[in-house]
């Protein structure tokens, strides 16, 4: 078959399920419930200029609790201190067995980019299956899983102005994954990546683990499902 993956099941939709980390149910920025980190260049410490940093520390570095992450990535290998993906796990315990996925889509709030006005490109920010877990106090680029199936992707325009929080939403359609985790009894475990080639790509999102001021801003995972009829 050729093409991205898909899902058109011919069925009647019965529920929905929505999954973002809230004040009461995740009270404190530890809490593993819907864990994501940021491997690469993060906003904090984006190309560094310390070469004991980059061939040293960064690519063992863990950033499983910054309150915001980056997704960069551009055609100019040199600047690879400066790449940067996400992953993000959503159990899917909640959906009730013997159904099937009808739809499902990931939400990420936008607050900033790389570049000055005018220089940043929009970004074509794909969605990846994990293949495999990850621990969120223990993620880094050198250990992070690797993709297993690429899902699609969505653009996201670079802001010409603050847009105050909690961002600007992006949306992804995340259904073969859903489907596919959910038929194998597993929590959902994505990666977004850029498909970049122009400098100033980076892309900032806001977290899971934001505070709870910010709780509207957080990664957001919404389903629905139906039964067979």
């Amino acid at each position: 078959m050729l093409g991205l993956p898909a899902v058109r099941p011919s069925r009647l939709p019965r529920g929905r399920r929505s999954d973002r980390p809230r004040p009461d149910s995740r009270p404190t920025r530890n809490s593993p419930l819907i864990p994501d980190a940021n491997v690469g260049g993060i906003t904090a410490r984006q190309c560094p200029d310390d070469e004991h940093e980059i061939w040293n520390e960064g690519g063992n570095r863990n950033d499983g609790h910054a309150p915001d992450f980056n997704i960069q990535n551009q055609s100019d290998v040199a600047d690879w201190p400066c790449f940067a993906k996400y992953d993000v796990t959503f159990p899917l315990d909640a959906i009730p067995p013997g159904h099937v996925i009808l739809s499902a889509t990931l939400t990420l709030h936008q607050f900033g980019n790389a570049g000055a006005p005018g220089q940043a490109q929009p970004s074509w920010i794909q969605g990846l299956i994990a293949d495999g877990d990850w621990e969120e106090e223990a993620i880094t680029g050198n250990n992070a899983p690797l993709a297993r199936e690429n899902i699609g992707g969505a653009w996201v325009d670079p802001l010409a102005d603050w847009p105050g929080w909690p961002g600007v939403p992006r949306v992804w359609d995340v259904s073969y994954a859903v489907a596919q985790a959910y038929a194998r009894g597993e929590p959902l475990r994505l990666i977004l990546y850029s498909a970049d080639g122009a400098y100033h790509s980076g892309k900032y999102f806001v977290s899971s683990d934001t505070e709870d001021w910010n709780t509207e801003g957080r990664p957001l995972l919404e389903v629905w499902w139906g039964k067979p009829r």
